[in-house]
């Protein structure tokens, strides 16, 4: 009965089959009868196409083509529609595809068309920050030719050179420390640029802000300095050049942590033993009393950071350096060598004076706003006077009003 019962259904799906092919077949053979539906020509497809279809993604035909810089597809698409500004599930817009993948031309034909290149995506971000997540200058330069704002902010408080500075885009820092981008702004923790820098071991980008007035020491929100937030993420190549450069090591932000402290709270043995190879004080304190070995037990890392105080894991450019100073001494040079670089040192002496030092471009930036400032105050119509002047009147000289050519110079000496 079960075996009877399975034969039925398989005939009844077989002839459903069936039929439902047999009247595709018979539409198929109506429609191929009709005249005016024989053929569909490309002109007709091409208006069906539609551009703005969505994927699942929500991104449109326009946000691919901005991927690859399709530029002749992107020409042939605007033919066919203006709205530009749809965005995706993200927020972004073709105009953020387009500046994240460094395509100046399809954003120009975009920007050409209408598009917003201030439009913010779901995290807060324009243009501008895509492009200098990504270095692309070029972009940049553009969006700064198009009078577009390049301190804005994300909700995270970020500009684009806090994003540039987080991805290494060295060319992008530059630039717009060049275009007058403050570089003292915050973001919403009160990081700098530079901490950002720090955060994700930048050494380049570190090095031109700090060439450019960043101070070491700047603290952030919290009291930590650059040396603070290297040591907590691990940033060993940043944090060897701060403190060779003369940062603090036993600096406390407002909790009394050190970077020592920070280093042990994070699990780094490298950062740990670069601190204490720079007069790092091993037995300092923060406010609840804990000192470095405390702050590794709470954090689950004793055995880890003991590795860094016996040397074990030691700071790399902080071990080339001891084994550099170790072939010196064993290897000392001769006394005609020694004697030779002695003289070389101290004999002479150049007569030409030092190059005089370019300014940075912080101090450019000073010197532009200040003469900005002055070409706005209001100038003085009158001359100067000076307080007498002003109560009583200019003073009229008659021997500069009146001025007598005497002849007879036989005159004056009678």
């Amino acid at each position: 009965m079960l075996t009877l019962f399975i034969s039925v259904i398989k005939l009844q799906s077989y002839f459903d089959y069936r039929t439902t092919f047999s009247l595709a077949e018979i539409n198929n053979m109506a429609s191929a009868s009709t005249a005016n539906s024989t053929t569909v020509s490309k002109r007709e497809e091409r208006e069906r196409a539609d551009p703005l279809s969505q994927l699942s993604t929500g991104r449109t035909t326009l946000h691919e083509v901005c991927v690859g810089g399709h530029v002749e597809a992107l020409k042939l698409l605007l033919q066919y529609t203006d709205q530009v500004s749809l965005k995706d599930r993200d927020g972004q817009m073709p105009a953020h595809i387009a500046a994240y993948n460094g395509e100046t031309t399809c954003l120009r034909l975009l920007a050409d068309k209408g598009a917003d290149l201030v439009s913010e995506d779901a995290k807060g971000r324009q243009p501008a920050h895509l492009a200098a997540m990504r270095n692309h200058k070029r972009v940049i330069q553009f969006l700064f030719d198009q009078g577009v704002d390049l301190d804005c902010r994300c909700y995270a408080g970020k500009t684009p050179l806090h994003y540039a500075a987080q991805h290494g885009a060295l060319d992008c820092v530059m630039l717009l420390v060049q275009h007058d981008c403050d570089i003292t702004l915050g973001d919403s923790n009160g990081y700098l640029a530079a901490h950002h820098a720090a955060k994700h071991d930048k050494l380049d980008c570190l090095r031109f802000l700090v060439k450019q007035g960043t101070s070491v020491e700047t603290p952030q929100a919290d009291g930590k300095t650059l040396a603070h937030v290297a040591a907590q993420h691990g940033s060993i190549t940043v944090l060897h050049w701060l403190l060779d450069y003369g940062a603090d090591p036993n600096s406390q932000d407002y909790f009394g942590n050190t970077p020592g402290h920070y280093a042990c709270e994070g699990g780094h043995p490298e950062c740990l033993n670069c601190f204490l190879q720079h007069d790092g004080e091993a037995d300092s304190q923060n406010i609840k009393g804990d000192t470095l070995m405390d702050a590794a037990k709470k954090f689950g890392h004793p055995l880890l950071m003991q590795k860094g105080v016996t040397n074990e894991q030691p700071c790399p450019t902080c071990w080339k350096k001891y084994e550099r100073i170790q072939w010196e001494k064993m290897h000392p040079l001769a006394p005609v060598e020694r004697n030779i670089t002695i003289a070389k040192s101290s004999a002479y002496k150049n007569p030409v004076p030092p190059f005089p030092r370019v300014p940075t471009q912080l101090q450019r930036n000073l010197t532009k706003h200040e003469a900005r400032w002055k070409k706005k105050e209001p100038k003085s119509l009158g001359p100067k006077r000076d307080l007498g002047a002003a109560y009583y009147g200019d003073h009229l000289d008659p021997n500069e009003l009146f001025k007598f050519k005497i002849e007879n110079e036989a005159f004056l000496t009678q």
